[in-house]
């Protein structure tokens, strides 16, 4: 089972780059790509684990997806900040089905304090830019996912 974790890894790496990629090059990340990211997270969970890791898996990426649109929405309607773009909130969902319940709280944790660090740091600076927040959150799916692949780190 060790060699599907470091495949499971290796996989994941692959499908994030695109997702942190493309918006440097000023493109979009399709869609699909936030899909596949999806399906293999289930897959992996289903090979893993069964039908009651894939359950499991299911359920963060939907838990994943409700906690942050809707604590965006609150966000955004009390302050009108725009924190995240409906893509990264995908792109937390599908890697949310790679890390499971605690691995997606975790990533969000490590998302949000990343964000606010950014945030306040660029208080102090004369020209303000919008943190690479898509960089961010794969960047959090990838230490969640190093974490749980190398528990011993």
């Amino acid at each position: 089972m060790a060699g599907l974790s470091y495949f499971n890894l290796a996989l994941l790496i692959v499908l994030l780059l695109p997702a942190v990629i493309l918006p440097w090059e000023g493109r979009r990340p399709p869609n699909l790509l936030y899909l596949v990211i999806a399906i293999g997270g289930l897959s992996f969970a289903a090979l893993k684990g069964g039908v009651p890791a894939l359950g499991w898996s299911v359920l963060a990426g939907a838990s994943c997806l409700v906690l942050v649109a809707g604590g965006l929405a609150v966000l955004r309607s009390t302050t009108g900040f725009c924190l995240l773009t409906g893509s990264q909130i995908k792109l937390l969902a599908a890697g949310a089905t790679w890390l499971g319940l605690l691995g997606a709280a975790t990533m969000i944790a490590i998302t949000a304090m990343t964000l606010l660090i950014v945030a306040t740091a660029q208080q102090f600076r004369t020209v303000t830019r919008r943190p690479d927040s898509g960089a961010i959150v794969a960047v959090a799916i990838f230490c969640v996912g190093l974490q749980q692949v190398l528990p011993s780190i």
